[in-house]
């Protein structure tokens, strides 16, 4: 029986498992205490009757629900569940959870004993520090050993291979590691290069005079600021760029996501719907490989562009007085009676078809193809001179504080070279009269000189090349562009004594025309006002035209005595019937395009007698005035 037993307990195998446990962070003690605020409010409500109660009343709802859900279909099958209370289910896990524990302590010892006796054999006083003493009484130390029962043995030749094998794998080992050096060198070197070359070319950006520094969101970075500062606040945000490291080691200009696709300002002339000429490609860098520098220019004059669209948009709503009307992306000025000046903002690849056909003298097509170039360009110019005027203004001191914010100003370009293009035509307007008038007395044999002023270009004559240095060559000119233009014709008349100053005067309102007269005191010219203003071209030709018919008259009156003036301001002239028994009366008037004479003689008979002599700027008569005065006298 006993050994039975013996033999049946030797055979028992007894499988330890440990008990499953919940996650370590819900075992946690902070985690407990928090579920138990969160569920109970507080410690103070939380007893083991308290606890009962709620697991009986879970009990019971959970009963009633499964109840609730079983249908009449099927018969309720009444089932005895030995319920156990919590307290005995405690109590219970708690007896089988210090049991495996009494069990696993118990497993241990016995590991431990074993190890410690194997190790009494050669290390006795350490083993008999961790042996029990049940097993130190009942079992001498050193009793128990432990042998390999059969060494491996490992022939030469395998003992070969696996030294070659091993140095095998070293050398393989070596070789990744010097390709990865290799590799790492080289790449080393063509960051190096790619390094330098980007600071070569931030260097050499920053040596052409654009300014770099960091930027002020991205302090590990570098950008260039090719705005302008004395722009308005919406412009001069965006003159910041950064400036990135390409693949290649060189400069990428970033200019961010709020900047569009870079745009010039367009000058376009049309002709009754047609378009005539264009300044397209006016602010375009060279096509090809763009350098850092092409990108920098471009982007400013993209940004340039379009702020002078901007501000000439805001001139223009207050313009429409003098004709300027505005659309939705364009601007149109008026330029005579059949063609407007259309302004607006277009992509830098924009084709410009233009017709060269004009209504109107060939040198009007001439004109019309530098206008678009010039009218861009003179904007420009007054754009940088409003810049100027911002920090001139910010320099000074500030007017005193108000309750009301200052307003922006509105810029004058426009204004300026609506100016020009009227000073321009009244000065070809002005010229041309006078023109056709020198032309008429050359042909009629008589001396009219004529000083013509230079065109609106006559402007950069003004310019003081000595204070350029003070006041830079720009801003004097924009400051002479913004001002009132005047330029001045000086008529020398027939009779040489009598001479005419005509200024042409432009400033806001249109042309103003003042002629100033200088003639001797015997001169008829002598009593007329020394100087007159006039508002139109037409007032101004009208009274030039009467006081070339005055001096005309004055040198018939001098010239020859038989003639008396019987009309000086209706230009006429007659002779002393008392002394052949003969009168002639002598008419002279002057027009834009023709001096005429007429000569009406009566007769002791009665008769009458009419002659009538022309000049023209196309017809030379057969002799000239004087000498056709002195003609029609001997008759």
């Amino acid at each position: 029986m006993d050994t039975a037993s013996s033999t049946m307990t030797s055979e028992l195998t007894v499988l330890l498992r440990a008990w499953p446990t919940l996650k370590s962070e819900e075992q946690d003690l902070p985690f407990l205490i928090a579920r138990i605020n969160d569920q109970k409010r507080s410690f103070r409500n939380v007893t083991e009757q308290s606890l009962e109660e709620e697991i009986r009343v879970l009990e019971a709802r959970t009963a009633g629900e499964k109840e609730q859900e079983s249908t009449d279909d099927f018969e309720v099958e009444e089932k005895r569940i030995d319920s156990k209370t919590r307290k005995e289910e405690v109590l219970t896990a708690r007896n089988e959870i210090l049991a495996q524990i009494a069990q696993a302590q118990l497993e241990t010892a016995y590991a431990l004993d074993f190890v410690s006796l194997l190790l009494s054999k050669h290390t006795p006083r350490q083993a008999e520090s961790t042996i029990s003493p049940f097993l130190k009484q009942q079992v001498p130390l050193g009793s128990l050993g432990a042998e390999v029962a059969q060494v491996p043995q490992i022939s030469d030749s395998k003992r070969v291979d696996d030294d070659l094998v091993s140095t095998g794998w070293k050398m393989q080992s070596l070789d990744a590691t010097a390709d990865s050096l290799l590799r790492s060198a080289t790449r080393l070197e063509k960051e190096v290069e790619q390094e330098a070359r980007h600071w070569e070319e931030v260097l050499a950006i920053q040596a052409k005079g654009w300014s770099v520094s960091r930027l002020p969101r991205e302090r590990h970075n570098l950008g260039v600021r090719y705005g302008f500062s004395e722009a308005a606040p919406e412009f001069r945000d965006r003159g910041l760029a950064a400036l990135r490291r390409s693949e290649d080691g060189g400069v990428q200009l970033e200019l961010g996501s709020n900047v569009s696709e870079p745009r010039n300002l367009r000058v376009r002339i049309q002709q009754r719907g047609h378009t005539i000429t264009s300044s397209v490609g006016s602010n375009q860098v060279s096509v090809g490989e763009e350098s850092s520098e092409d990108s920098i220019l471009q982007a400013r004059n993209s940004l340039y562009d379009e702020e002078l669209f901007h501000e000439m948009y805001r001139e223009a709503r207050n313009l429409m007085n003098r004709g300027v009307r505005c659309t939705s992306d364009a601007i149109l000025v008026p330029l005579d009676e059949c063609s407007n000046i259309v302004i607006d903002l277009v992509p830098q690849d924009e084709d410009a078809s233009t017709d060269d056909t004009v209504d109107g003298p060939p040198e009007m097509l001439s004109f019309y193809r530098v206008l678009p170039r010039a009218f861009a360009l003179v904007s420009q110019i007054l754009l940088s001179h409003a810049h100027r005027q911002n920090y001139n203004r910010r320099t000074h001191l500030p007017p005193p504080l108000t309750e009301r914010k200052p307003a922006r100003p509105v810029y004058w370009i426009l204004r300026p070279l609506l100016g020009l293009l009227q000073q321009q035509a009244a000065l070809k307007t002005m010229g041309t009269f006078l023109e056709t008038l020198r032309i008429i007395c050359d042909n009629a044999g008589l001396k009219f000189t004529l000083k013509i002023p230079t065109s609106v270009l006559g402007l950069l004559t003004q310019l003081d090349l000595k204070e350029s240095l003070a006041i830079p060559l720009v801003e004097q000119l924009g400051n002479l562009i913004s001002g009132p233009l005047q330029a001045n014709y000086v008529v020398t008349l027939p009779s040489v004594s009598s001479q005419l100053q005509v200024h042409v005067r432009t400033y806001l309102m249109g042309p103003e025309y003042k002629v100033n007269v200088t003639a001797p005191s015997h001169s008829p010219l002598f009593n007329i006002p020394h100087e007159m203003l006039f508002g139109s071209s037409q007032e101004v030709q009208d009274y030039i035209l009467h006081l070339l018919m005055l001096d005309l008259v004055a040198m018939i009156y001098a010239g020859n005595k038989k003639w008396k003036i019987m009309s000086l301001h209706e230009g006429q002239l007659s002779t002393d019937p008392s002394v052949d028994g003969q009168r002639q009366l002598l008419t002279l008037s002057v027009k834009q395009d023709m001096l005429m004479l007429q000569c009406r003689s009566i007769t002791k008979a009665g008769e009458i007698e009419e002659v009538e002599v022309s000049w023209s700027p196309e017809f030379l008569g057969k002799q000239g005035l004087m000498d056709e005065v002195k003609t029609i006298g001997t008759k």
